[in-house]
């Protein structure tokens, strides 16, 4: 993991940043103005940091080995007869759905691109896993809500009118779930 992709440690160095830059403006009162110089570039710093924190606090991704392991499981698995992705007209959702569709075309899957949600699912909010008919669900879509739980990625049951087959499955990225 590279040094800015932890929240974390971002907001740690950010109160840092921050706690230096107040002790250089005091300085600058008593010795040298130069200090209100590097006081104002930490402060800036502190900005960006805290910026870059939230930033990765509130946009779901997948981390490197959670894709790798990602992949290598749904090469294990039987792909269904048709798979597409979905997403809710968010900005942050898409840019997941394009991310998880990358991760089933590389695991071997016949997903299909990140198509836009249906005006009733528009303000759903996680992730949806749907078949065609929800009385008799299909060992395909079980396995994948299995897959998904195992990579922390809870997705729920549901049902979709565009899918054409029994075997077909749909993901539904809706938005990012508030804590």
């Amino acid at each position: 993991m590279r040094w800015d992709e932890s929240p974390r440690f971002l907001l740690i160095a950010s109160v840092a940043s921050a706690i230096v830059s107040a002790a250089f403006g005091l300085a600058a009162i008593w010795d040298h103005p130069g200090y209100n110089v590097a006081a104002a570039a930490l402060a800036l710093l502190t900005a960006i940091l805290g910026c870059r924190a939230y930033e990765r606090s509130t946009h779901r991704r997948l981390g490197r080995l959670q894709r790798e392991h990602l992949v290598l499981r749904l090469r294990q698995l039987p792909s269904p007869i048709e798979f597409r992705v979905v997403a809710v007209p968010d900005a942050e959702a898409v840019r997941f759905a394009q991310e998880l569709l990358d991760v089933f075309v590389e695991g071997g899957w016949p997903a299909h691109g990140v198509y836009r949600a249906l005006p009733a699912n528009a303000a759903s909010t996680g992730l949806f896993v749907a078949v065609q008919d929800g009385n008799f669900p299909s060992e395909e879509e079980r396995r994948l809500l299995l897959m998904l739980s195992e990579f922390g990625m809870y997705a729920v049951k549901s049902t979709s009118p565009k899918l054409t087959h029994p075997k077909a499955l749909e993901l539904l990225v809706g938005h990012r779930p508030t804590m």
